[in-house]
């Protein structure tokens, strides 16, 4: 048996869409994409939803449009993808890295508040795996500092903080549409959220060479969407709540059925609706797991083998560090499949597998 980490969807719609979208040769940013920045925007309940290139250069457009650079901060944390802290230090940032909660593996707000300071420009929080970060606490440090709060939410689509869409929360948010997402395209994408209306008019500008109303007002870059990209994303938000809802389904099964082994299953907090864009259990043996699953032909993720403070480019330009909770997780982690097209034998048989090597 074969069963991915994640599932593309596609139906008969998306390619009639996609064909008539080919045969416009207007395959950039036209009626589609307009739509679906529309739609997005009420999805969250915001003003405004701009497309982009990709989930990291939605985060490169939103530091570079606050005007952060040399001699800023930014508090990211420690255990998250390469993306959240390169794009800063590529405009000429340091990183401040901050340990994560061990449980939810979001930041830590105790550790922001014991390494902020005057020179921290923004703190990104990450809604890892789905699970909203604790954002009142955050926000609070970071107002005390005068910091912009930028969220992280590029696995997050449709997840909810004390009953707000994450990506409404902080100053500014962004969205990755990479094919494994809750809501993802064929290929790359991104999708910033924000009630700025100066922000989001300015991320337009640089994505779009710094033209304005067709006058170039700024240097800018060329990171917009596609129109092929538009009408997928467009039709799969249709689903997104659907699908988020069999996402959770798929990993309250998977509590059963894990609940009685020597593994620590994900949590989800009293304040979080949690979208499992990935499941992620904690084990000592994740390795000897990983092997098994690999001979099943089930598909699986470590993510991350290695906390950023760990990583050789990192430890060059910043010295070593210490942060032991996300050490301590980067030894244990490892993610099932739950994506929303999995039927509950799957669940079970993925889960027999874990229990075979844990019990062993």
């Amino acid at each position: 048996m074969k069963i991915n980490i994640a599932e593309p969807y596609t139906d008969k719609k998306i390619k009639y869409k996609i064909l008539e979208v080919i045969e416009s040769r207007h395959y950039v940013e036209g009626r589609y994409t307009k739509q679906f920045e529309e739609e997005f925007s009420k999805y969250i309940g915001v003003k405004h939803a701009v497309t982009v290139s990709s989930g990291t250069s939605s985060l490169f457009l939103i530091l570079k449009a606050l005007g952060i650079g040399p001699g800023d901060k930014i508090a990211v944390p420690d255990f998250t993808f390469i993306a959240t802290l390169s794009q800063g230090v590529l405009l000429g940032a340091k990183p401040v890295l901050i340990d994560v909660d061990y449980e939810t593996m979001c930041m830590d707000p105790d550790d922001l508040r014991r390494k902020l300071d005057e020179d921290v420009k923004a703190v990104i929080p990450v809604h890892l795996f789905g699970h909203p970060a604790p954002m009142d606490e955050i926000i609070d440090i970071a107002v005390e500092y005068g910091a912009y709060v930028i969220e992280d939410a590029a696995q997050a689509h449709g997840a909810k903080y004390r009953g707000r869409r994450v990506g409404s929360i902080g100053d500014i948010g962004y969205f990755s549409l990479y094919p494994s997402k809750n809501l993802g395209v064929y290929g790359e994408g991104g999708v910033i959220t924000t009630n700025d209306d100066d922000l989001a008019a300015r991320i337009r500008r640089l994505k779009n060479h710094g033209i304005e109303d067709g006058v170039v007002k700024e240097f800018g870059y060329n990171m917009k969407f596609n129109e092929i990209n538009a009408v997928v994303a467009l039709e799969t938000l249709k689903y997104l709540d659907k699908w988020n809802e069999r996402r959770r389904r798929n990993a309250l099964l998977y509590n059963e059925e894990l609940s009685d082994i020597d593994v620590e299953i994900p949590i989800e907090k009293e304040y979080a609706y949690h979208v499992y864009n990935l499941y992620t259990i904690k084990s000592l043996k994740r390795d000897e797991i990983a092997s098994e699953l690999d001979k099943e032909g089930i598909g699986y993720g470590i993510y991350y083998r290695e906390p950023l403070h760990m990583l050789e480019i990192v430890k060059t330009l910043y010295g070593n560090m210490k942060l032991e909770v996300s050490k301590r997780l980067s030894e244990r982690v490892l993610s099932l499949p739950v994506h929303p097209f999995l039927n509950p034998e799957d669940i079970v048989y993925i889960s027999k597998i874990v229990k075979k090597v844990v019990e062993s």
